[in-house]
């Protein structure tokens, strides 16, 4: 909706508040201001009232003439050429004075009037039209010069132009209606906001009907009616209904001050009858229409639901033949009371659009001024079936005030009978149907309620003084009856008894009048507790998810002859079901490689799976080993049973088997359009897996391919394309015994690696496969507590360092180069990551590392030469620790 700053002054005094304040505190107040912008031309005085008192021909010329125009009694008059046809004696004209800026009507620029020659007569200034004033009556209105006392009334010689049409520049606030505020969609509405929020009383301007009209005979009183069906919901279909007609009308432009608010709106006059129902609609937020008397052929007008059975249709004045469903509630003409009488017609579609056979012409002389409550749903339903839309639709969509229906046709009237008369009297009587009478509605408010939603203890005297602006009446305080405690009773004004209903209602009232920013910002209490393995488990289901792998859901039972299994080393299940269920599992991979193989057989290209589960060990063996035993009796149950969590601890069931919680994911196929997985790509999803687990510190090392401990224990991975996944603790340097297990040399908790070429063949995998299985009872227990400190305020820093490794010597881990880099950095180090890998084909022994480093400080900027001293330092490092070497 658009505003009228203007307009919004003829109901609240606006001085000392400026638009963009307005629109500021409307905001604040729950209705939003999208922007402001200004209406008008940018004036420039003096423009005053002249009067013609003499019109000679130009000596000069044919079709300009010679005026005398005078602009202040007692004074002679001004010699001003015009050109303008439409000039008389005695009218009384805008005149622009030497000095004045007008609107060039050509391109719209200012111009600016200076006395002058033309065609050898002096003219001391110009006679304006409506589009050199800035206004727009209209197609075809700004063709002469704007006569100011048309209708009759001449206003005084010397009077600004600009204070007598309002021709000052406007504010226009874009309003963001609230569909359940349908009372807010007026100046008047909104102006109850704008006194309220700025603790300001609220004017109505004075008006008086009875001053204007007098009552017409009751002979030519037209009769109305609504339609007596049950069926249609009479009572919600058009609760009130009234007309008025109104005699002795002159069709003719709109006055200038109601043309312009309508303009400034976005809405082109008219004509006076039409113009002067927008406004009022506009500023009180009833919709109305108007009907020519002599086009209603009968004595009777009425409101019923259109019969489709008849196959009724209607042109509406936007010149469309409509169809007419019953569905629609429609005007009809009749004979007397008869809706359904075979002469009667439609009219108008009520609360949508009114019919082109009774529009207000320029031949019009007496009206039928309707003024109505029609439902909501009705006018809804019919405007969506017609596909039309209006203002004043929009407006019985969102909800109209019955109890005002009547003040606003009233209103309208004596705008008519004021603006669209010579005499300046006029006949109106007034006919009705239906009660325009409210129900009062009644709501308590208590006190601690209000403390307890908002959190802040507003007074009853306060509370009472913010709803009253709005129309509320607010009692005097009591005390509950059962718990005594401070309670307000409140009437609800009729134009809000459509939102606000119960209690809740009242106290989001107070709220945002008191202001959303008077409530403080508190922190909201909280325990963080530290997450449980189930929690972690969840975490990583979420993060593998979001990284595009399934979840499977494997049996924990296997076929003795899985990838990886020996008959020694075999947890077997007495009395198997098939040789498929032979064995409990001592990894999750066989399992993830039996379904990738599945799934490929079956067509699918890319494999991206994970499972999460328990393997089952024997008492003494190592996670990641296998020993000597032979067959042991299981419950079926259990063996197959998932858990979604541990205590941190391998649990035994009392046979001499221990259960283990594990991780484990399988992918092959592309990551991206021709683009297959390679080991980065496990290696990346592992990393992925710690990261979102909040843990930093760990390392990889790479198999050896002369362990053939690995080769025993891990037989279906790439002997050197693989990694064990461990903690930062460095292996042991000597004494190791030939059985000994990689699992032994640090806190290992899993590894990573491409599939074996023999394992992958046996399955019939096309694509090369990766996988990696992680213990996640070892990383629930190595999960360490957040710490948060300060957000820097600093700016960061971040260098690029390129080193090169000779891999025929001995080439350092990244953990290793990444442990090193922390340490030479100093404190100011905030990570540390390898971005690029780089190994030339003509120099296949080296290999070149990018790492980025970021710095920062938390309170100072680093600056270029502490960092430039910082990276000679890790250069250095890495050079004489580590063997690297660096390009110029």
């Amino acid at each position: 909706m658009k505003l009228s700053f203007d307009w919004l002054s003829d109901f609240v005094d606006l001085e000392g508040i400026t638009p963009q304040v307005l629109a500021e505190r409307l905001t604040m107040g729950a209705f939003e201001v999208e922007e402001v912008t200004v209406f008008g031309a940018d004036l420039i005085g003096p423009i005053v009232v002249g009067e013609i008192v003499e019109i000679h021909p130009h000596p000069n010329a044919d079709k300009i003439r010679l005026t005398k125009t005078r602009i202040k009694d007692g004074e002679d008059p001004l010699e001003i050429v015009c050109g303008a046809q439409n000039i008389e004696v005695g009218q009384r004209v805008p005149v622009a004075l030497p000095g004045a800026k007008v609107v060039n009507r050509k391109d719209g620029s200012a111009l600016l009037i200076k006395a002058s020659a033309i065609r050898g007569v002096h003219s001391n200034g110009m006679l304006c039209s409506p589009p050199e004033l800035g206004m727009d009556l209209g197609e075809g209105a700004g063709e002469g010069i704007l006569i100011l006392n048309g209708n009759g009334k001449a206003p005084a010689l010397g009077q600004d132009i600009q204070d007598l049409l309002g021709l000052k520049p406007d504010y226009i606030l874009h309003v963001e209606p609230r569909s359940n505020r349908g009372d807010a969609l007026s100046v008047q509405g909104l102006a109850r906001e704008v006194a309220a929020l700025f603790n300001r009383p609220l004017k109505t301007p004075p008006w008086s009907l009875s001053e204007l009209t007098s009552p017409a005979p009751a002979s030519q009183t037209i009769k109305i009616w609504r339609q007596e069906d049950r069926q249609t919901s009479n009572q919600a279909d058009c609760p009130f209904f009234s007309m008025q007609e109104i005699s002795d009308v002159k069709i003719g432009p709109a006055p200038a001050f109601i043309s312009r608010r309508l303009e400034a709106i976005g809405l082109r006059p008219v004509n006076n009858v039409v113009d002067i129902t927008n406004y009022v609609m506009h500023e009180l937020g009833q919709p109305l229409h108007a009907y020519d008397k002599a086009k209603i052929k009968h004595t009777a007008v009425g409101v019923r639901r259109a019969r489709e059975e008849d196959g009724e249709k209607i042109t509406t004045l936007d010149g469309r033949e409509r169809t007419l469903t019953g569905e629609m509630l429609v005007i009809v003409d009749a004979p007397a009371l008869d809706s359904r009488a075979p002469e009667a017609r439609i009219i108008g579609v009520a609360g949508i659009m009114g019919g082109q056979d009774s529009e207000v012409t320029d031949a019009t002389t007496t009206l039928l001024l309707e003024a109505a409550c029609f439902g909501q749903a009705v006018v809804r339903r019919g405007s969506r079936l017609l596909g039309l839309s209006s203002d004043a639709s929009l407006r019985f969509e969102r909800g109209v005030d019955v109890a005002s229906v009547l003040n606003a046709g009233q209103r309208a009237a004596y705008l008519i009978a004021k603006h669209c008369t010579e005499s300046g009297a006029q006949a109106v009587t007034l006919s009705t149907s239906g009660t325009s009478e409210v129900a009062p509605s009644k709501l308590t408010l208590r006190m601690p309620q209000i403390k307890r939603i908002l959190g802040i203890e507003i007074p009853a005297a306060q509370v009472k003084s913010l709803l009253t602006p709005l129309g509320f009446v607010v009692s005097e305080g009591r005390a509950d009856a059962k718990d005594g405690a401070e309670t307000l009773d409140v009437s609800v004004p009729s134009f809000r008894q459509a939102d606000v209903t119960r209690e809740i209602d009242l106290i989001e009232e107070v709220c945002r009048l008191n202001g959303y920013d008077k409530i403080p910002a508190i922190m909201p209490s909280a325990t963080f507790a530290r997450e449980a393995p189930a929690d972690s488990l969840q975490l990583l289901r979420t993060s593998l998810s979001a990284q595009g792998l399934s979840e499977a859901w494997l049996s924990s039972l296997v076929p003795g002859d899985s990838p990886g299994l020996s008959a020694s080393k075999l947890v077997s299940v007495l009395n198997p079901l098939s040789k498929d269920h032979q064995a409990l599992r001592q990894s999750l991979i066989p399992g993830l490689l039996q379904a990738a193989a599945y799934n490929q057989n079956h067509g699918a290209k890319n494999v991206w799976l994970y499972e999460s589960g328990r393997v089952y060990l024997r008492e003494g063996q190592a996670d990641g080993e296998g020993s000597e035993g032979g067959k042991t009796s299981t419950d079926k149950n259990k063996a197959g049973k998932r858990s979604e969590g541990d205590n941190g601890q391998s649990a035994s069931n009392g046979t001499g088997v221990r259960e283990n919680l594990r991780l484990a994911g399988i992918i092959c196929g592309e990551k991206a359009r021709l683009q297959n997985v390679d080991y980065y790509t496990a290696k990346g999803l592992v990393e992925n897996i710690f990261e979102s687990l909040g843990i930093e510190s760990r390392r990889y090392q790479f198999f050896s391919p002369e362990n053939q401990v690995v080769e025993k224990e891990l037989p279906w991975l790439h002997p050197f394309r693989s990694a064990v996944v461990a903690l930062n603790r460095p292996a042991k340097k000597g004494g190791e015994q030939a059985n000994q297990s990689l699992w032994d040399n640090a806190i290992v908790l899993g590894y990573v690696g491409q599939l074996h070429p023999k394992t992958k063949d046996q399955l019939g995998l096309r694509q090369d496969a990766f996988v990696f299985e992680l213990d996640l009872q070892k990383i629930a227990g190595e999960r360490k507590a957040k710490k948060f400190g300060e957000i820097a305020t600093s700016q960061s820093v971040v260098r690029d360092i390129t080193a090169d490794f000779d891999k025929s010597k001995r080439q350092p881990t990244h953990q290793e180069i990444v442990s090193l880099v922390t340490k030479k950095a100093g404190a100011n180090i905030k990570q540390t990551e390898l971005i690029s890998v780089f190994q030339s084909d003509k120099e296949a022994s080296n290999v070149a590392l990018t790492y980025r480093l970021t710095f920062q400080h938390a309170t100072e900027n680093l600056s270029g030469e502490e960092i430039d001293k910082v990276m000679a330092q890790v250069r250095e490092s890495l050079s004489s620790e580590l063997g690297a070497s660096f390009r110029l």
